[in-house]
Protein backbone atom coordinates (compact mmCIF):
# COMPACT_ATOMS: atom_id res chain seq x y z
CA UNK A 1 0.00 0.00 0.00
CA UNK A 2 1.01 3.77 -0.70
CA UNK A 3 -0.30 7.44 -0.78
CA UNK A 4 -0.61 9.29 -3.97
CA UNK A 5 -0.34 12.72 -3.62
CA UNK A 6 -0.87 15.51 -6.55
CA UNK A 7 0.24 18.50 -6.34
CA UNK A 8 -0.59 21.74 -8.33
CA UNK A 9 -0.89 19.48 -11.55
CA UNK A 10 -1.16 20.54 -14.66
CA UNK A 11 -1.93 19.32 -17.79
CA UNK A 12 -1.64 21.11 -21.61
CA UNK A 13 -1.65 19.54 -25.06
CA UNK A 14 -0.07 22.81 -27.06
CA UNK A 15 -2.25 25.77 -25.93
CA UNK A 16 -4.79 23.95 -24.48
CA UNK A 17 -4.69 23.29 -20.66
CA UNK A 18 -7.10 20.61 -19.55
CA UNK A 19 -5.82 20.12 -16.47
CA UNK A 20 -5.84 23.26 -13.50
CA UNK A 21 -3.80 22.70 -10.80
CA UNK A 22 -4.89 19.84 -9.33
CA UNK A 23 -4.10 19.67 -5.43
CA UNK A 24 -4.85 15.76 -4.26
CA UNK A 25 -3.91 13.69 -1.01
CA UNK A 26 -5.39 10.26 -1.38
CA UNK A 27 -4.54 7.85 1.98
CA UNK A 28 -2.62 4.14 1.45
CA UNK A 29 -5.53 2.01 1.45
CA UNK A 30 -7.90 4.61 1.06
CA UNK A 31 -10.53 3.67 -2.12
CA UNK A 32 -10.79 7.19 -4.48
CA UNK A 33 -13.00 7.55 -7.17
CA UNK A 34 -12.51 10.71 -9.86
CA UNK A 35 -16.63 11.12 -11.11
CA UNK A 36 -17.25 13.97 -13.76
CA UNK A 37 -19.04 13.89 -17.25
CA UNK A 38 -16.83 13.06 -20.69
CA UNK A 39 -14.01 15.45 -21.12
CA UNK A 40 -13.70 16.54 -17.74
CA UNK A 41 -9.97 15.23 -17.20
CA UNK A 42 -11.01 12.29 -14.94
CA UNK A 43 -8.80 10.15 -17.28
CA UNK A 44 -6.45 12.31 -18.39
CA UNK A 45 -5.30 12.73 -14.42
CA UNK A 46 -5.59 8.79 -13.97
CA UNK A 47 -2.95 8.22 -17.28
CA UNK A 48 -0.62 11.31 -15.48
CA UNK A 49 -0.56 9.04 -12.17
CA UNK A 50 0.12 5.64 -14.20
CA UNK A 51 2.85 7.85 -16.16
CA UNK A 52 1.16 7.17 -19.39
CA UNK A 53 0.42 10.67 -19.80
CA UNK A 54 3.37 13.39 -19.18
CA UNK A 55 2.99 16.27 -16.81
CA UNK A 56 3.15 19.88 -17.61
CA UNK A 57 3.78 20.79 -14.71
CA UNK A 58 3.66 20.11 -10.77
CA UNK A 59 4.21 16.58 -8.76
CA UNK A 60 3.17 13.25 -8.34
CA UNK A 61 4.11 11.35 -5.69
CA UNK A 62 3.55 7.66 -4.74
CA UNK A 63 4.67 5.95 -1.78
CA UNK A 64 6.71 9.59 -0.69
CA UNK A 65 8.42 9.28 -4.09
CA UNK A 66 7.72 11.62 -6.66
CA UNK A 67 7.55 9.62 -9.88
CA UNK A 68 7.24 12.38 -12.33
CA UNK A 69 10.58 10.91 -14.63
CA UNK A 70 9.56 7.61 -13.98
CA UNK A 71 8.33 5.00 -16.71
CA UNK A 72 5.14 3.65 -15.70
CA UNK A 73 6.83 -0.06 -14.92
CA UNK A 74 9.12 2.11 -12.35
CA UNK A 75 6.18 3.63 -10.57
CA UNK A 76 4.70 0.41 -9.17
CA UNK A 77 1.21 0.44 -9.61
CA UNK A 78 -1.13 -1.53 -11.49
CA UNK A 79 -3.69 -0.45 -14.07
CA UNK A 80 -7.17 -2.09 -15.10
CA UNK A 81 -8.67 -0.96 -18.48
CA UNK A 82 -11.88 -0.43 -20.08
CA UNK A 83 -11.50 -2.59 -22.51
CA UNK A 84 -9.69 -5.44 -20.54
CA UNK A 85 -6.36 -5.77 -22.14
CA UNK A 86 -5.73 -9.77 -22.58
CA UNK A 87 -3.66 -11.56 -25.00
CA UNK A 88 -5.99 -13.44 -26.87
CA UNK A 89 -3.86 -16.42 -27.55
CA UNK A 90 -2.72 -16.85 -23.83
CA UNK A 91 -4.88 -18.66 -21.58
CA UNK A 92 -5.90 -16.96 -18.48
CA UNK A 93 -3.08 -18.31 -16.39
CA UNK A 94 -0.45 -17.19 -18.70
CA UNK A 95 -2.20 -13.52 -18.92
CA UNK A 96 -2.18 -13.22 -15.39
CA UNK A 97 1.30 -14.54 -14.82
CA UNK A 98 2.45 -12.15 -17.63
CA UNK A 99 3.62 -9.21 -15.65
CA UNK A 100 5.49 -11.78 -12.84
CA UNK A 101 6.99 -13.72 -15.94
CA UNK A 102 8.48 -10.27 -17.44
CA UNK A 103 10.15 -9.82 -14.08
CA UNK A 104 11.62 -12.72 -14.12
CA UNK A 105 9.94 -14.55 -10.87
CA UNK A 106 10.11 -18.28 -9.62
CA UNK A 107 7.95 -20.71 -11.46
CA UNK A 108 7.00 -21.61 -8.22
CA UNK A 109 5.91 -17.77 -6.74
CA UNK A 110 3.79 -17.25 -10.14
CA UNK A 111 2.11 -20.40 -9.49
CA UNK A 112 1.61 -19.57 -6.05
CA UNK A 113 0.55 -15.39 -6.29
CA UNK A 114 -1.56 -16.82 -9.38
CA UNK A 115 -3.11 -19.08 -7.49
CA UNK A 116 -4.26 -16.76 -4.60
CA UNK A 117 -5.53 -14.15 -6.88
CA UNK A 118 -7.23 -16.47 -8.82
CA UNK A 119 -8.96 -17.80 -5.86
CA UNK A 120 -10.08 -13.95 -4.33
CA UNK A 121 -11.82 -13.55 -7.59
CA UNK A 122 -13.44 -17.03 -7.62
CA UNK A 123 -12.08 -17.89 -11.64
CA UNK A 124 -9.71 -21.13 -10.44
CA UNK A 125 -12.10 -23.30 -12.84
CA UNK A 126 -11.24 -21.01 -15.90
CA UNK A 127 -7.29 -20.75 -15.80
CA UNK A 128 -6.72 -23.03 -18.74
CA UNK A 129 -9.76 -20.98 -20.86
CA UNK A 130 -8.72 -18.22 -23.43
CA UNK A 131 -10.62 -14.95 -23.59
CA UNK A 132 -12.92 -15.40 -26.30
CA UNK A 133 -14.23 -18.28 -24.09
CA UNK A 134 -15.12 -15.93 -21.38
CA UNK A 135 -17.64 -13.37 -20.27
CA UNK A 136 -17.60 -9.79 -19.81
CA UNK A 137 -17.51 -10.33 -16.31
CA UNK A 138 -15.18 -13.01 -16.22
CA UNK A 139 -12.58 -11.16 -18.62
CA UNK A 140 -13.02 -8.26 -16.07
CA UNK A 141 -11.65 -10.74 -13.12
CA UNK A 142 -9.05 -11.86 -14.98
CA UNK A 143 -7.89 -8.25 -15.95
CA UNK A 144 -8.27 -7.21 -11.79
CA UNK A 145 -6.12 -10.44 -11.16
CA UNK A 146 -3.19 -9.89 -13.40
CA UNK A 147 -3.18 -6.56 -11.29
CA UNK A 148 -3.43 -7.87 -8.20
CA UNK A 149 -0.80 -10.68 -8.75
CA UNK A 150 1.81 -8.05 -9.08
CA UNK A 151 0.93 -6.74 -5.72
CA UNK A 152 1.66 -3.35 -6.49
CA UNK A 153 1.31 -0.19 -4.39
CA UNK A 154 -1.71 0.86 -5.83
CA UNK A 155 -4.35 0.34 -8.24
CA UNK A 156 -5.42 2.22 -10.80
CA UNK A 157 -9.10 1.61 -12.56
CA UNK A 158 -10.22 3.28 -15.68
CA UNK A 159 -13.96 3.15 -16.08
CA UNK A 160 -13.83 -0.86 -15.57
CA UNK A 161 -17.10 -1.45 -16.10
CA UNK A 162 -18.32 0.47 -18.80
CA UNK A 163 -18.48 -2.33 -21.50
CA UNK A 164 -20.95 -4.48 -19.19
CA UNK A 165 -24.56 -4.49 -18.87
CA UNK A 166 -26.34 -2.81 -16.19
CA UNK A 167 -27.06 -6.03 -14.16
CA UNK A 168 -23.26 -7.37 -14.60
CA UNK A 169 -21.55 -3.25 -13.71
CA UNK A 170 -24.31 -4.33 -9.97
CA UNK A 171 -22.53 -7.45 -9.39
CA UNK A 172 -19.10 -6.60 -10.26
CA UNK A 173 -19.38 -2.91 -8.12
CA UNK A 174 -19.75 -5.47 -5.43
CA UNK A 175 -16.87 -8.03 -5.97
CA UNK A 176 -15.08 -5.21 -6.52
CA UNK A 177 -15.58 -3.41 -2.97
CA UNK A 178 -15.03 -7.33 -1.69
CA UNK A 179 -11.93 -7.01 -3.22
CA UNK A 180 -10.75 -3.72 -1.76
CA UNK A 181 -11.78 -4.81 1.80
CA UNK A 182 -9.71 -8.27 1.78
CA UNK A 183 -6.89 -7.03 0.30
CA UNK A 184 -6.69 -3.10 1.78
CA UNK A 185 -4.76 -1.90 -0.97
CA UNK A 186 -4.67 2.23 -2.34
CA UNK A 187 -7.62 2.02 -5.37
CA UNK A 188 -7.71 5.12 -7.98
CA UNK A 189 -11.46 4.63 -9.51
CA UNK A 190 -12.52 6.44 -12.88
CA UNK A 191 -15.85 6.71 -13.82
CA UNK A 192 -18.70 8.57 -15.30
CA UNK A 193 -21.28 6.57 -13.24
CA UNK A 194 -22.19 8.59 -10.16
CA UNK A 195 -23.90 5.47 -8.65
CA UNK A 196 -20.84 3.61 -8.76
CA UNK A 197 -19.04 6.65 -6.98
CA UNK A 198 -21.35 6.71 -4.57
CA UNK A 199 -21.28 3.12 -4.02
CA UNK A 200 -17.47 2.18 -3.90
CA UNK A 201 -15.83 5.26 -2.54
CA UNK A 202 -14.24 6.51 0.53
CA UNK A 203 -13.70 9.63 -1.04
CA UNK A 204 -14.93 11.20 -3.90
CA UNK A 205 -13.04 13.35 -6.70
CA UNK A 206 -15.96 15.83 -8.61
CA UNK A 207 -14.30 16.44 -11.69
CA UNK A 208 -15.45 19.87 -14.02
CA UNK A 209 -13.97 20.91 -16.83
CA UNK A 210 -10.38 19.74 -15.44
CA UNK A 211 -10.55 21.19 -12.00
CA UNK A 212 -11.50 19.75 -8.58
CA UNK A 213 -14.82 20.95 -7.75
CA UNK A 214 -15.43 18.72 -4.41
CA UNK A 215 -13.54 16.49 -3.02
CA UNK A 216 -15.25 14.82 -0.21
CA UNK A 217 -16.78 11.63 1.24
CA UNK A 218 -20.19 10.36 -0.26
CA UNK A 219 -22.25 11.72 2.43
CA UNK A 220 -20.61 15.16 2.32
CA UNK A 221 -21.08 14.83 -1.97
CA UNK A 222 -24.47 14.10 -1.68
CA UNK A 223 -26.09 16.14 0.98
CA UNK A 224 -23.55 19.21 1.53
CA UNK A 225 -22.61 19.58 -2.61
CA UNK A 226 -20.25 22.81 -2.53
CA UNK A 227 -21.90 23.66 -5.83
CA UNK A 228 -24.90 23.46 -7.98
CA UNK A 229 -22.45 21.60 -10.20
CA UNK A 230 -22.31 18.49 -7.71
CA UNK A 231 -25.71 19.03 -6.75
CA UNK A 232 -26.80 18.38 -10.04
CA UNK A 233 -24.46 16.12 -11.22
CA UNK A 234 -25.10 12.82 -8.37
CA UNK A 235 -28.71 11.40 -7.32
CA UNK A 236 -31.48 9.68 -9.74
CA UNK A 237 -33.08 11.99 -10.68
CA UNK A 238 -30.95 14.65 -9.63
CA UNK A 239 -31.77 17.87 -7.61
CA UNK A 240 -34.47 20.21 -8.45
CA UNK A 241 -33.52 23.81 -9.06
CA UNK A 242 -35.36 26.64 -9.42
CA UNK A 243 -34.95 30.34 -8.59
CA UNK A 244 -35.79 32.08 -5.73
CA UNK A 245 -35.39 35.24 -4.31
CA UNK A 246 -34.82 35.66 -0.13
CA UNK A 247 -37.51 37.38 1.31
CA UNK A 248 -36.77 40.16 4.43
CA UNK A 249 -34.97 38.46 7.32
CA UNK A 250 -34.15 35.10 5.79
CA UNK A 251 -37.90 33.86 6.60
CA UNK A 252 -39.45 32.88 3.40
CA UNK A 253 -38.10 32.27 -0.12
CA UNK A 254 -39.94 33.11 -3.10
CA UNK A 255 -40.07 31.43 -6.10
CA UNK A 256 -41.60 31.58 -9.26
CA UNK A 257 -45.46 31.68 -9.62
CA UNK A 258 -45.28 33.89 -6.39
CA UNK A 259 -44.99 30.29 -4.49
CA UNK A 260 -43.50 31.28 -0.93
CA UNK A 261 -42.12 28.84 1.43
CA UNK A 262 -41.68 29.56 4.95
CA UNK A 263 -37.93 28.81 6.18
CA UNK A 264 -37.76 27.15 9.44
CA UNK A 265 -36.55 29.54 12.56
CA UNK A 266 -32.95 27.02 12.53
CA UNK A 267 -32.37 28.10 9.10
CA UNK A 268 -33.20 31.65 9.45
CA UNK A 269 -30.38 33.47 10.31
CA UNK A 270 -28.65 31.40 7.47
CA UNK A 271 -30.82 33.40 4.78
CA UNK A 272 -31.16 36.30 6.73
CA UNK A 273 -27.65 37.49 5.66
CA UNK A 274 -28.59 37.04 1.92
CA UNK A 275 -32.00 39.14 2.52
CA UNK A 276 -33.29 40.49 -1.14
CA UNK A 277 -30.10 38.65 -2.91
CA UNK A 278 -31.70 35.94 -6.16
CA UNK A 279 -30.36 33.31 -5.33
CA UNK A 280 -30.80 29.07 -6.33
CA UNK A 281 -33.05 26.95 -4.55
CA UNK A 282 -31.94 23.03 -4.43
CA UNK A 283 -34.27 20.25 -3.04
CA UNK A 284 -33.81 16.21 -3.91
CA UNK A 285 -36.72 14.52 -5.15
CA UNK A 286 -36.67 12.11 -2.09
CA UNK A 287 -37.83 15.81 -0.05
CA UNK A 288 -40.77 15.52 -1.92
CA UNK A 289 -43.91 14.21 -0.07
CA UNK A 290 -47.85 14.24 -1.22
CA UNK A 291 -50.38 15.06 0.96
CA UNK A 292 -49.49 16.80 4.68
CA UNK A 293 -45.94 15.95 6.12
CA UNK A 294 -45.47 16.02 10.42
CA UNK A 295 -42.22 17.21 9.56
CA UNK A 296 -41.46 20.56 11.62
CA UNK A 297 -40.98 23.61 9.16
CA UNK A 298 -42.39 21.54 6.66
CA UNK A 299 -43.76 23.83 3.17
CA UNK A 300 -47.28 22.75 2.16
CA UNK A 301 -47.83 23.65 -1.27
CA UNK A 302 -50.71 22.88 -4.36
CA UNK A 303 -49.15 21.15 -6.92
CA UNK A 304 -50.37 20.17 -10.41
CA UNK A 305 -48.92 16.96 -11.32
CA UNK A 306 -47.12 17.27 -15.34
CA UNK A 307 -45.82 13.31 -15.69
CA UNK A 308 -45.68 10.07 -13.63
CA UNK A 309 -43.17 7.93 -13.83
CA UNK A 310 -43.40 4.43 -12.40
CA UNK A 311 -40.41 2.69 -11.13
CA UNK A 312 -41.97 -0.26 -9.14
CA UNK A 313 -39.87 0.51 -5.87
CA UNK A 314 -41.40 4.03 -6.10
CA UNK A 315 -43.10 6.55 -8.53
CA UNK A 316 -41.20 9.99 -9.80
CA UNK A 317 -43.55 12.77 -10.31
CA UNK A 318 -42.63 15.94 -12.20
CA UNK A 319 -45.25 18.37 -10.51
CA UNK A 320 -45.46 21.94 -10.91
CA UNK A 321 -45.54 24.00 -7.08
CA UNK A 322 -48.90 26.31 -7.31
CA UNK A 323 -49.90 25.08 -10.47
CA UNK A 324 -49.75 28.29 -12.12
CA UNK A 325 -48.71 29.03 -15.61
CA UNK A 326 -45.35 30.63 -14.56
CA UNK A 327 -45.14 28.44 -11.56
CA UNK A 328 -41.60 26.21 -11.36
CA UNK A 329 -41.12 22.23 -12.22
CA UNK A 330 -39.73 20.03 -9.51
CA UNK A 331 -39.56 15.89 -9.59
CA UNK A 332 -40.80 14.46 -6.39
CA UNK A 333 -39.75 10.55 -5.63
CA UNK A 334 -42.65 9.21 -3.94
CA UNK A 335 -44.67 5.96 -2.94
CA UNK A 336 -45.48 3.68 -5.47
CA UNK A 337 -48.92 3.33 -4.57
CA UNK A 338 -48.75 7.16 -4.27
CA UNK A 339 -52.19 8.11 -6.16
CA UNK A 340 -50.66 10.20 -8.90
CA UNK A 341 -52.40 10.96 -12.39
CA UNK A 342 -50.83 13.82 -14.38
CA UNK A 343 -53.67 16.73 -15.09
CA UNK A 344 -54.68 16.32 -11.68
CA UNK A 345 -53.71 18.52 -8.48
CA UNK A 346 -52.70 17.60 -4.83
CA UNK A 347 -50.84 18.88 -2.01
CA UNK A 348 -47.31 17.85 -1.83
CA UNK A 349 -45.09 18.84 1.27
CA UNK A 350 -41.32 20.22 0.90
CA UNK A 351 -38.63 19.65 3.85
CA UNK A 352 -37.47 23.05 4.19
CA UNK A 353 -34.87 21.40 6.54
CA UNK A 354 -33.02 19.97 3.73
CA UNK A 355 -32.93 23.07 1.12
CA UNK A 356 -29.90 24.46 -0.33
CA UNK A 357 -29.15 27.61 -1.74
CA UNK A 358 -26.77 28.61 -4.63
CA UNK A 359 -25.29 31.66 -5.67
CA UNK A 360 -26.74 31.96 -9.84
CA UNK A 361 -23.60 33.50 -11.02
CA UNK A 362 -20.55 31.10 -9.38
CA UNK A 363 -22.57 27.74 -8.70
CA UNK A 364 -21.13 28.02 -5.07
CA UNK A 365 -23.07 26.99 -2.30
CA UNK A 366 -24.31 29.59 -0.19
CA UNK A 367 -24.29 28.10 3.30
CA UNK A 368 -24.59 29.46 7.12
CA UNK A 369 -22.93 28.42 10.16
CA UNK A 370 -23.44 24.53 11.13
CA UNK A 371 -22.78 23.21 7.44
Amino acid sequence: MADVRLSRVVKRYGATQVIHGVDLAIDSGEFVVFVGPSGCGKSTLLRMIAGLEEITEGEIGIGGTVVNALPPRARDIAMVFQDYALYPHKTVFENMAFGLRLRKRPEAEIRTRVGEAAAILQIGHLLDRRPRELSGGQRQRVAMGRSIVRQPKAFLFDEPLSNLDALLRAEMRVEIKKLHQKLGNTIVYVTHDQVEAMTLADRIVVLQSGRVVQYDTPDAIYNRPAAKFVAGFTGSPPMNFLPCRVGEAGRTLHLPGAVDLPVPAARAGECARHAGRSLVFGLRPEHIAAGASGEPGAAHVVAKVMLVEPLGSDTLGLVKLGGSAEAGEMTGRFPPDAALRAGETLPVSLSMSRFHLFDPDTGVAVRGAGW
